[in-house]
């Protein structure tokens, strides 16, 4: 009996644990002192890429680096491949706001985005590349912080 109630209190323990992990990463659409955003989180902060309102349809793609540092403006090629089906976006390095590495940026018409955004608010996995590496994530919840964006950004 007492080996049951142990089974019972470990299986709790570990779906609060995985419950609480997922909650931990996931895509958010927010806003925030009047700018609007969508972004990949993790533990409620940007983590990889986002995408935030510039001006009424016109958004910012920003993408993490790595903590190394490129040369301000140095171009890029960012490629971002969902279930599979590649973009490729040209970008610049510009410095990270508080570190010392550099991050990719790009600035676009929300309309030139929506089929890239269609792909995101369907797909399964984002792999995103930069001269910094690749990454994978999940894009569970992506259709609602996008459609956010997109509502708050037009």
């Amino acid at each position: 009996m007492a080996y049951q109630g142990f089974a019972a209190g470990a299986a709790l323990m570990l779906a609060l644990t995985l419950a609480g992990a997922a909650r931990a990463q996931e895509w958010r659409g927010e806003t925030a002192g009047g700018s609007v955003r969508a972004a990949y989180t993790q533990k409620g902060r940007p983590a990889g890429v986002q995408f935030e309102c510039e001006a009424p349809g016109r958004l910012r793609t920003i993408v993490s680096g790595t903590g190394a540092r490129y040369p301000e403006g140095r171009p890029a090629t960012l490629v971002f491949s969902v279930d599979g089906v590649a973009t490729l976006l040209p970008a610049k390095a510009e410095a990270e706001p508080h570190g010392p590495g550099s991050r990719f940026v790009r600035s676009d018409k929300a309309a030139e985005m929506k089929p890239l955004f269609d792909r995101l608010k369907r797909g399964k996995e984002l792999e995103l590349s930069s001269p910094a590496g690749f990454f994978r994530l999940p894009l569970k919840g992506s259709g609602k912080a996008l459609a956010l964006l997109a509502e708050r950004c037009s």
